[in-house]
């Protein structure tokens, strides 16, 4: 279930960073096609102060359309770490709960009470169990790992397009 969230999670994403590129080229697109290039060439350079801030201010919004797209990635990144957080913490609680009737049994044993071979399968039976348990475990800390890693990288990523927006806006200025 979570493999198939985990690629889910990646299409979807991939899916929006290329349309959200695609959009902007359409935008930007259908801008430059709407005036007469030759025309424009003409135009004086004094005269053209207006097109060059309005030509920053679109760099501006296409770099926060960027931006945006980026910190709903790392949203859904959030969401998905949390989720394997919570796994792993129900994985922890299983291998105590495990371990609880491990020592009840154990403690039986030495008691010498019940049947001695019945209490042996029991406990050996239990502590395969909590093998599995933490086996799964660890393949999970595993997962949410790389998410957190791919958090971190992001927000890395995050924190140079806002420095990136910051002094494309105090040069337009």
């Amino acid at each position: 279930m979570k493999r198939i969230g985990h690629v889910a999670l990646i299409i979807s994403l991939a899916i929006t960073l290329l349309s959200g590129c695609e959009t902007t080229r359409s935008i930007t697109g259908s801008v430059s096609s709407s005036v007469d290039q030759e025309l424009f060439a003409q135009v004086p350079a004094e005269e053209r102060a207006g097109v060059e801030k309005a030509e920053s201010d679109l760099q501006i919004a296409e770099e926060k359309a960027q931006l945006a797209a980026m910190k709903q990635q790392l949203s859904s990144l959030q969401k998905e770490y949390a989720e394997y957080a919570k796994d792993v913490a129900d994985e922890y609680r299983k291998e105590a709960e495990v371990g609880v009737d491990i020592a009840k049994w154990e403690a039986i044993d030495k008691s010498d009470l019940g049947n001695k071979n019945k209490n042996t399968d029991a406990i050996a039976d239990l502590k395969a169990k909590r093998l599995k348990i933490e086996a799964n475990r660890v393949k999970i800390e595993a997962k949410r790992d790389n998410f957190e890693r791919q958090i971190k990288d992001l927000s890395e990523q995050i924190g140079e397009q806002e420095t990136k927006i910051m002094n494309l806006e105090t040069e337009a200025k």
